[in-house]
């Protein structure tokens, strides 16, 4: 019997605990992926061990066979893993339960797996009705004749539903997810759970009085020495010091200065000092409550200036400033900065990558996110509103080169920040050009699960291209290897990260180089006891502000409209429709046929309307460059590089529109008649044939993508040397997230689901 790999206390994964990888690893390298573990809540599965029986076996109840699924699952006694009975699912087949009501939040499911052979099992785990903002679908290679104990993450960022899948899948499931593997051989399961992570809550939020002023030199927390401090009012007499979970902060008497910590038992370290802009003198420090909320009140020598960081019990700083112009967050040390976006892709700042300048200014996007030096922390901040000038300072040389400051404006309104720590927080990658076409496993190994976002420059090596990628890309890392046509790059290929257990694989086809550095981080709600910089955000701007930001549901492909039946054969591409169409059976060709060609056309007639939309786009984003070049003439160099990527895009839609709708719509009910009449198996387009404008409409859907996001990242990128600019480029921002929302399945998204809409 293998050991129970569940037991050990990484607890939560995207993709199984794999018994080759499980069992070679040292007890110190499992102890270090422990990390802070999350709380387990109930099993959300009903009947998870099979032991309840319906009217016959092939129905367990609250299970059932998926409907591609090329047999059914049978109950039986034989070798269960617990219990009386276990499940024996045939080749090709699959067993799932649908839960309803589940709330936001992290999941695991788990199943534990016999199998004859050793072979490949999927275990797919999303909300069905949004599988863009939840969707894993883990590939898992299982040993033969040894129970092993398999695992799938997913987060839900709304009450929702959950589906698990268990088993093997179809040839058109494999096509359309990307995952090569076949379950050919039968297996039990058994012990299936479902359960959501429930973070332990943090201790609570303390306050102590040093009562001397400690002059900036806080290393530990000496909490015997200082005086806690309750109650509703208190005037410090000395250096006030708070600790909010895993955020500890003192403010400094001779500047008015923030100093935040990471706190690790009682250890401090320094992570960065915010400051008030131009700094000021304290003369005296009073705790307020005010709504259930505790703060520290800074005032200046006169008391004209003051600001007050209110401190939550899960370690958020919320800076509201009073006659205080802007902040300054020094000495935070950050090897990257992001600017994330759900919608298209992160907006990455390299320091690296801008050599030469002090103070860059970025698009105000309200949500900041940096890579702090040592891997082990991110710092988060969130502002409250979208007109609040923000800028980046930077230091060093080469690969010293640091951000190491945030400055944002604090007039109108104030901002908050947070820190997330836990070892192995995020990783920087070399990439080597001798990986090119190879599966490489890196050294650094996922702390915990989460959706993991892996982050590089994509080129195909030439000069720029419309036709070829050229920009830094945010990839959500998959569970398995994964091929797909298309998205991010031309033609089929393989994706470029994947989790193999809990190593990290990188895998570059030729039509796309390694160049430069990756680096992996992540965003969402993770598996372990932190606080993810979406629910940092969520927490500072509230629920409803936050999710707008994020905008999970512009990731989610575009509904087409059609007439035909709600059946998958007439939901395909218009080359995999023509391909059916030539296979098609005589007796077919007046129901099933006629179908399939008035699909064709209405395929054709929704992507046309979204070229017509980024036509419209790139038009109105041309008259707004235009307009902005005219009352800044001396900016011509920033917006002659963004009008001419304009231009670019404009200049592709000529062999679209020459041939109209109208023709096509002609060919079709041509092809219509000659299906209705025709004899024999099989049917030839001839002349009628669709698939040259349709797939000229594809191609241009994925390269306008790319196109809309190489403007925005140009716009934010080159911005640097204005905040007048900047809020130009923060324009580009908005319109750029509008036109890319609810895409075509050809177009790049965040996330991993390639289904057909």
């Amino acid at each position: 019997m293998m050991p129970n790999l569940g037991m050990f206390p990484s607890r939560w994964g995207r993709i199984a605990q794999g018994w080759k990888w499980a069992l070679g690893l040292p007890v110190c390298l499992l102890v270090a992926m422990a990390g802070h573990p999350a709380q387990a809540g109930a099993n959300l599965l009903k009947n998870p061990g099979f032991e309840e029986v319906g009217p016959d076996t092939h129905s367990p109840p609250n299970w059932a066979s998926r409907s591609e699924s090329a047999s059914r699952g049978t109950v039986t006694d034989q070798e269960p893993h617990a219990g009386r009975q276990c499940i024996a699912i045939p080749a090709n087949t699959a067993m799932e339960q649908r839960v309803e009501g589940v709330e936001p939040g992290a999941y695991l499911a788990r199943c534990w797996v016999k199998s004859k052979a050793e072979q490949p099992v999927t275990l797919l785990l999303q909300n069905p009705d949004r599988p863009w903002a939840a969707y894993t679908c883990a590939e898992v290679t299982v040993p033969s004749d040894h129970w092993v104990q398999i695992e799938a993450f997913c987060s839900l960022d709304r009450r929702g539903t959950l589906v698990l899948a268990l088993g093997g899948t179809s040839k058109d499931f494999r096509f359309y997810h990307g995952t090569p593997g076949e379950m050919g051989a039968a297996i039990l399961a058994d012990d299936c759970e479902l359960f959501r992570c429930e973070p332990k809550t943090p201790p609570r939020l303390v306050v102590w009085d040093a009562k001397v002023d400690l002059a900036g030199k806080v290393a530990q927390l000496d909490k015997d020495r200082w005086s806690p401090v309750e109650g509703q009012s208190h005037i410090f007499a000395g250096t006030p010091v708070f600790q909010g979970w895993q955020l500890a902060g003192a403010v400094r008497k001779e500047d008015g200065g923030l100093m935040l910590y990471s706190a690790q038992d009682q250890t401090l370290k320094p992570r960065a000092v915010v400051m008030p802009s131009p700094a000021f003198r304290v003369s005296q420090c009073h705790l307020v409550h005010t709504n259930g909320r505790t703060g520290i009140q800074v005032a200046s020598e006169n008391g004209g200036r003051a600001y007050t960081a209110w401190v939550s019990q899960r370690g958020v700083v919320s800076i509201e400033a009073r006659g205080v112009p802007q902040f300054v967050v020094r000495d935070c040390r950050l090897r990257y900065g992001l600017l994330p976006s759900f919608v298209g892709t992160d907006i990455c700042y390299a320091p690296q990558k801008l050599p030469g300048l002090k103070q860059i200014s970025i698009p105000s996007t309200q949500w900041f996110v940096g890579l702090v030096d040592g891997n082990d922390s991110m710092m988060v901040a969130a502002w409250d509103t979208d007109s609040q000038a923000v800028a980046l300072g930077l230091s060093g040389e080469g690969e010293n080169r640091i951000i190491d400051s945030l400055s944002i404006a604090t007039d109108r309104a104030g901002f908050s920040l947070s820190l997330v720590e836990h070892p192995r927080l995020w990783h920087q990658e070399a990439l080597k050009e001798d990986w090119l076409g190879e599966y490489v496993p890196i050294g650094w190994e996922r702390p915990f699960p989460a959706r993991w976002m892996g982050q590089f420059f994509v080129t195909s090596g030439r000069k720029p291209a419309f036709r070829d990628p050229y920009m830094d890309y945010s990839f959500p890392i998959a569970d398995t290897k994964t091929r797909m046509w298309g998205t991010w790059f031309e033609d089929w290929n393989h994706y470029p990260f994947y989790f193999d257990g809990p190593r990290t694989v990188l895998h570059f086809d030729k039509k796309f180089i390694p160049n430069g550095d990756a680096f992996i981080y992540f965003l969402e709600p993770a598996a372990a006891e932190l606080n993810s910089p979406c629910e940092i955000v969520e927490e500072v701007l509230g629920r409803e502000k936050a999710a707008a930001l994020f905008d999970f549901d512009g990731v989610g492909m575009r509904k087409l409209r059609y007439s035909t039946p709600n059946e998958f054969i007439y939901d395909r591409p218009v080359c995999a429709t023509t391909a059916r169409l030539s296979h098609l059976k005589q007796g077919d060709k007046q129901t099933v046929g006629v179908n399939l060609a008035t699909h064709l056309y209405e395929f054709i007639r929704e992507i046309r309307g979204r070229i017509d939309q980024y036509a419209a786009f790139f038009e109105q984003m041309n008259g707004y460059l235009d307009s902005q070049q005219k009352a800044h003439p001396e900016w011509q160099p920033y917006f002659a590089e963004l009008q001419a990527l304009v231009v670019e895009a404009q200049s592709k839609t000529n062999g679209i529109y020459s041939l109209p709708l109208a023709t096509v719509e002609q060919r079709i009910e041509d092809m219509k008649q000659l299906l209705r009449a025709g004899s024999g198996d099989g049917f030839d387009c001839g002349k009628l044939d669709v698939r040259g404008p349709a797939g000229t409409q594809d191609d241009l859907c994925r390269r306008y993508n790319r196109q809309v996001i190489r403007l925005f990242e140009t716009a934010a990128l080159n911005c640097g040397d204005s905040p007048e600019k900047a809020a130009i480029a923060k324009h580009v921002w908005d319109e750029s997230r509008k036109v890319l929302r609810q895409p075509t399945r050809w177009e790049s998204r965040r996330t991993l689901y390639f289904f057909e809409p």
